[in-house]
């Protein structure tokens, strides 16, 4: 691979091929690139200001190969979080992304005729709603909420803080559903997914 800056429609041959095959095809993936521990520095923090004017927005979800870290705001602490990544995965591509400020988050994933979601509301999968949606006529046919559940939200300043739901809860809609369902199957794979506060339903992740 490249030691330069790799957008991420040209992302074959890394650990987001399948995500980029799927932008390519036209699914709502957040824009993003891929770099090396050798990518020049100046070409990240270029990237960055790049994306940061495209997407209009200063928020970075900051993929590595084992777990992301989320809400990296500015040039500096985006530098500082792919240092800390590397250092836990020496060589290893990391994905700089536009962060999606999530409303709802989950995975999904196909299984014959259905479709199994796991729904959280907020930025983190912490305890999750099941439902099984069919894929042929594209309803709920089975829907488990948590009696209790975490939701971690994020402040303006890029904080983030953890509080739980109990009690009466909103389950997710049946058109977030069959959008989400829609996404699992185009995908044919494990995805992640987020909807955020505008209600636009994300492709974040396909394993």
């Amino acid at each position: 691979m490249s030691d330069s800056v790799r957008w991420l429609p040209d992302g074959n041959q890394t650990p987001w091929e399948n995500l980029a095959a799927a932008m390519k095809k036209g699914a709502p993936v957040p824009a993003g690139y891929v770099v090396l521990p050798s990518t020049p520095e100046q070409a990240i923090r270029a990237a960055y200001e790049d994306l940061k004017i495209r997407e209009r927005t200063h928020f970075l979800a900051v993929r590595g190969p084992s777990h992301a870290v989320l809400n990296v705001i500015g040039p500096d602490p985006l530098i500082h979080t792919l240092r800390r990544l590397w250092a836990e995965s020496a060589d290893a591509p990391v994905l700089v992304q536009r962060m999606v400020h999530s409303m709802w988050c989950g995975k999904a994933h196909r299984h014959r005729k259905n479709v199994r979601i796991k729904a959280n509301e907020g930025m983190m999968v912490l305890d999750p709603d099941t439902y099984l949606v069919n894929t042929e006529n594209g309803t709920c046919t089975r829907r488990t909420l948590e009696p209790k559940q975490r939701k971690m939200i994020r402040h303006v300043d890029g904080t983030a803080r953890v509080v739980e739901r109990e009690g009466e809860r909103e389950p997710l809609s049946a058109e977030h559903l069959a959008e989400v369902a829609d996404l699992a199957v185009r995908a044919g794979s494990v995805i992640g997914w987020a909807i955020d506060d505008r209600e636009k339903v994300w492709l974040v992740s396909v394993t």
